[in-house]
């Protein structure tokens, strides 16, 4: 476990073969490694499962291949959220009454992006409707605005969902609007759970009383939080800071080639190898994996995870 303090789900990738076919038999090595981290669940399907480019078939497949390895394993207490959202509502409540049905912990759902709510209403809409096809669920919304182009302040949205959707439970945030997102967490108190969704602010969104996040990085970098945490609860700020640091020099490497094609790669390095990304993304090429290695290979996280791991080894 990271920490008893805050709650932590994996934003989990999608395996894929090298013709871009979901490869579902990679998932049993992924749960293991996910156990490694510590954390407390995963959230399958969402932008770092290249939800959007998915089928509704094989989201579908990968929410049973994921719960399916929970129930084969001893830590019954793996949480599992499920990413709903789409374009097509109807298919957007097929897949959350299929998580309901295989048990899922909880759904969540961004906004419809094609045809775009123009309201807080009609968004609150939307979701009531989704969010009622799987009616002893927990529902989430999900706000990435740089993905959807939906942005309406959420305090707004948090406000409303709570009067009209009965499973209501909270938000998984993925967007920098902290000021936004403190009025929500006052808001919620112990009555709706808060998921922060950008790893980068980890630390600062702890300092203002953010205790549940999904992120992407969690997948490799749980050692990195699991010390900030401890550090913090010492009283120890200097070495929260630094280890802050270290891991925005690691951002800043990974953004450089694109943070959900370079964290697959990464996983890849780590020895999980859950394939290639799949089009609109546009893998690295074999220059840009070399590159992004020898800079990753510089720093403490990798050079620890080597040791770690005999699987990695620096071009």
């Amino acid at each position: 476990m990271i920490s008893r303090q805050v709650e932590i789900l994996n934003a989990v990738f999608t395996p894929m073969h090298a013709d871009g076919a979901i490869n579902l038999a990679r998932i049993p090595d992924m749960f293991t490694q996910f156990l490694g981290t510590g954390s407390n669940g995963v959230f399958v399907n969402g932008t770092t499962g290249e939800c959007m480019s998915l089928s509704t078939q094989e989201r579908l497949q990968l929410v049973e291949a994921w719960i399916a390895c929970r129930k084969a394993n001893p830590r019954h207490d793996v949480k599992i959220f499920v990413h709903v959202g789409s374009c097509n509502l109807f298919e957007s409540a097929e897949m959350a009454r299929h998580a309901q049905d295989n048990g899922a912990d909880g759904i969540a759902m961004v906004s419809p992006f094609y045809f775009k709510p123009k309201s807080v209403e009609e968004l609150v809409s939307q979701c009531q409707y989704v969010a009622a096809s799987a009616p002893e669920t927990p529902f989430y919304y999900y706000n990435i605005p740089s993905l959807t182009g939906v942005n309406f302040p959420l305090l707004d949205i948090i406000e409303l969902a709570a009067q009209r959707i009965p499973t209501f439970a909270g938000l998984k945030n993925s967007f920098n609007d902290t000021v936004d997102y403190q009025h929500c967490l006052h808001f919620a108190r112990k009555r709706y759970t808060l998921y922060w969704g950008t790893d980068e602010a980890f630390m600062m969104l702890f300092a203002a009383g953010n205790r549940h996040y999904v992120g992407s990085t969690f997948n490799y970098m749980s050692s990195y939080y699991g010390n900030m945490l401890r550090a913090n609860q010492k009283g120890d700020l200097e070495t929260v800071n630094s280890l802050q640091a270290e891991a925005d020099g690691i951002y800043s490497i990974l953004n450089e080639y694109n943070g959900i094609i370079a964290g697959k790669e990464l996983m890849r390095f780590i020895g999980v190898d859950c394939g290639p990304v799949r089009l609109p993304l546009r893998a690295l090429t074999r220059s840009e994996s070399e590159s992004m290695q020898k800079k990753l290979g510089l720093t403490t996280f990798f050079q620890q995870m080597v040791k770690k791991n005999e699987a990695i080894t620096l071009q």
